[in-house]
């Protein structure tokens, strides 16, 4: 998943289809993407909704944190007193990091990544110095910079400095394995040299004050001011460190198949034939003498929506429309917000079909659960409007302007209402 959030290629089929191979991620997904912190005024009822609210950036964390919490949850020593909970205070952690670097209004990537990895050096010592030495330690010493001072006093390295180590070894960039060496503060026990380090800093504390253990307040208190932040704050990240990958074993996701012919003729966003594929499989339509009709669909006031409740909700509202008019005929996305279906079968069956799809619409965005969504439709059929796609196309966008002109929410063809307002149809 990782991936493929990373890859500019992939698509939110690719997404999807790479969920659903994991029931319990998915799960987690859309649990998150309807959570109360994110106060989002539409709710995802399905995989596809989920992944459009949330977007790559957010999948990818949970991704990392679920591939985290695997690791650390197995990791041998996990649990033991040095270790403690590895796997829970690392998501409470990196969560946390990500929460305080965006109230800071600064990158969070690292500091998430570094909150997530930021105690990994405590699953090393017990392998050099003993475990039962490790866990005598951290019974006499269980968090903060007493531990660490007394690590450094008798291993003469402590956990922090190992797992920045580790973090080096394995790879990681030069930031996250700064991030794990100073998250106890440094050399100096007070040191937050960069806004990632912090960030993590502030977290741990919150981390600690969680479980009722007293936070190192003089080093909250620098990285606090190192990120302008007051103690108000303390309560956001509180509230925003609710571990989404807690207690779930996370599964294997499917494999990604790369299909080119696909990528090619499929809208990324909606995954509806793009423009060139669906003109090019109507022209052929016509050129075998079909007979049928074309809707072109464009969303009531799409702009305005899009401003007041962001681009996640307007792509959310792009793909649940995608999906009600694929149900009717063979539909693309033009552009926008703009769609069209072609709809073998004569002018009659196409009105009856924008009635159903207006109906459907505007029943996917009933009041009360997000914003109030309507479409208007525009109609020609062949050969009633001609025989050439061009033709049709400029009847049915004439069309289409004649149903917004009339007050839009309603669908027209050559100047003729074929479907009531959409205000009617429930009655």
């Amino acid at each position: 998943m990782i991936a493929l959030c990373d890859d500019q290629d992939s698509t939110a089929a690719d997404l999807v289809a790479a969920l659903e191979q994991d029931a319990t991620f998915a799960a987690n997904l859309l649990r998150f993407a309807n959570s109360a912190a994110r106060a989002h005024p539409i709710r995802a009822k399905t995989v596809r909704q989920a992944v459009m609210l949330v977007g790559r950036r957010a999948l990818r964390r949970l991704a990392l944190e679920a591939a985290t919490f695997r690791f650390l949850e197995r990791a041998k020593g996990n649990g033991r007193a040095s270790c403690g909970q590895l796997h829970l205070h690392a998501i409470t952690v990196a969560l946390g990091s990500a929460a305080a670097a965006e109230e800071a209004r600064v990158a969070a990537d690292n500091a998430h990544l570094g909150g997530l990895l930021h105690d990994v050096g405590k699953l090393v010592l017990p392998l050099v110095f003993g475990e039962d030495e490790c866990d005598a330690l951290a019974r006499e010493f269980p968090t903060g910079a007493e531990r660490v001072l007394a690590e450094r006093e008798r291993f003469g390295i402590d956990h922090a400095q190992c797992g920045a180590l580790l973090a080096e070894r394995w790879g990681l960039p030069a930031e996250v394995a700064s991030i794990v060496a100073w998250h106890h503060g440094g050399p100096t026990g007070v040191g937050a040299p960069n806004n990632d380090i912090a960030a993590v800093q502030i977290a741990d504390s919150v981390a600690a004050m969680l479980l009722g253990h007293e936070p190192d307040h003089a080093l909250l208190e620098v990285a606090l001011q190192r990120l302008d932040l007051s103690a108000d704050v303390l309560d956001v990240l509180a509230a925003s460190s609710s571990p989404a990958s807690q207690s779930q074993d996370v599964g294997r996701l499917a494999q990604r198949v790369s299909e080119l012919e696909r990528l090619t003729q499929t809208d990324d966003l909606t995954g509806l034939a793009n423009r060139r594929h669906w003109l090019q499989t109507v022209r052929a339509a016509l050129r075998d003498g079909g007979v049928g009709s074309v809707l072109l669909c464009d969303v009531d006031h799409f702009k305005a929506v899009n401003d007041r409740h962001g681009h996640a909700a307007g792509d959310l509202i792009l793909t649940e429309i995608a999906r009600i008019l694929g149900r009717h005929g063979h539909a693309g996305r033009l552009g926008g917000d703009e769609f069209a279906v072609w709809l073998p079968g004569n002018l009659e069956e196409a009105a009856i079909a924008a009635q159903r799809i207006m109906a459907q619409v505007q029943e996917a965005f009933e009041a009360g659960s997000g914003p109030k969504v309507d479409v208007s439709l525009g109609c020609s059929s062949a050969p009633m409007h001609g025989d050439e796609l061009a033709d049709l196309l400029e009847a049915a966008d004439q069309a289409l302007l004649d149903a917004k002109r009339a007050g839009r929410s309603r669908a027209m063809v050559a100047g003729m209402e074929c479907s009531p307002h959409a205000g009617d149809l429930a009655a």
